[in-house]
């Protein structure tokens, strides 16, 4: 039986006993089906995880539950085969990136609370899908009996909130993902919701539990240095830290270049970022410029007692330097450890054979 097909059964048996059923089947099935592929978590790992602290929630104007971000598939070359623990801030691109990575742990912060507790919904509901298109009827009005036992299922303490948060922006998400699961370059899905290898490696991260979500702030006094506790408890170095746009809003403090050198990290660790500026190029089909920089790099640069950085915009004149032949849109400030290869259709025709 397939789990979308039981959202349209006829009504012979009780919507919610049938509702109950299909969670608990999909749930068992789930979890045989990959454990044999990635762990489970040790009683170790699982408690470095549940014990991950987190800060106040920022009062904020907008909720930014999905990204104006285009062309995440930029950054794929870098991430390939990084593993290790992917460190994100914002919403469901994080999944898209961390897959691309194939990340081992994923730790996801942002200063708001309604970003944190989608993610949480996502780590409820996830599970039960066996593709992108289960998730989509999730979000529909007739599957909300099995979406709210899915959340008692996961989080008995917070699912009066979550489920009042699902009900809330559950068809704007709809609309959301659905736009994702079409998103391809050179006919090959480029988003966790258009390739079925990134949506199956998002789904077992989900089930083996190993997807934090936390409130924090990157300049704060708890999040960042849990997550850095979590990750050697896991003896995992953080490979990857996408921080969107988010620089663009301060300055470089004291506690946020103490929370980068305090993660496990080593010489192939990422840092991703984009900037919406006119003197740095935007790839096509998109208004942002896409940056990735070697975190040891980034600190060496915080610390540089010649030309200390401060802020963000103190990289731009190097970003607009930092260009790659046929790939336009994409900086790399620091070593890069794999040149990143031309895409075939950036490259000249093949010459004919010679009359």
């Amino acid at each position: 039986m397939r789990f979308r097909e039981g959202l349209h059964r006829p009504g012979s048996l009780d919507r919610l006993r049938f509702a109950r059923f299909v969670l608990l089947w999909g749930l068992l099935c789930s979890e045989r089906v990959v454990a044999h592929e990635m762990p489970d978590l040790t009683n170790v790992q699982e408690q470095a995880l549940r014990l991950t602290s987190e800060e106040s929630p920022y009062a904020v104007r907008w909720h930014f539950l999905k990204s104006n971000e285009r062309r995440h598939d930029l950054f794929f070359s870098a991430l390939a085969r990084l593993g290790g623990s992917y460190l994100g801030v914002g919403a469901d691109q994080n999944y898209t990136l961390a897959a691309a990575a194939s990340a081992e742990f994923v730790f996801l912060v942002d200063i708001d609370a309604e970003v944190i507790r989608w993610h949480k919904i996502y780590a409820a509901l996830i599970p039960l899908c066996q593709t992108p298109q289960d998730l989509l009827a999730l979000l529909k009005p007739r599957a909300e009996t099995i979406a709210k036992d899915a959340l008692f299922h996961r989080w008995p303490r917070e699912a009066p909130e979550l489920f009042k948060s699902y009900r809330a922006r559950r068809h704007m998400l709809f609309l959301h993902l659905s736009v994702e699961q079409t998103v391809l370059r050179n006919g090959r899905g480029v988003t966790w919701m258009s390739n079925p290898a990134f949506f199956e490696h998002v789904r077992k991260l989900m089930l083996t539990r190993r997807v934090v979500a936390r409130v924090g702030d990157l300049h704060g006094e708890k999040t960042l240095l849990a997550i850095g506790q979590a990750a050697r408890a896991l003896d995992s170095n953080v490979r990857a830290v996408y921080l969107s746009n988010v620089e663009q809003w301060f300055r470089y403090s004291p506690q946020f270049r103490r929370n980068l050198v305090q993660l496990p990290h080593d010489r192939r660790t990422l840092v991703l970022r984009t900037l919406a500026r006119g003197d740095v190029p935007a790839p096509d089909e998109d208004r942002w410029h896409f940056s990735i920089q070697s975190l040891d790099e980034f600190i060496a640069r915080m610390d540089s007692p010649v030309r200390k950085l401060r802020r963000v915009q103190d990289l731009v004149p190097d970003m607009a330097k930092a260009k790659r032949p046929g790939l336009r849109g994409l900086s790399w400030l620091g070593e890069l450890p794999n040149p990143i290869p031309v895409p075939w259709h950036h490259l000249p025709p093949l010459r004919g054979p010679s009359p």
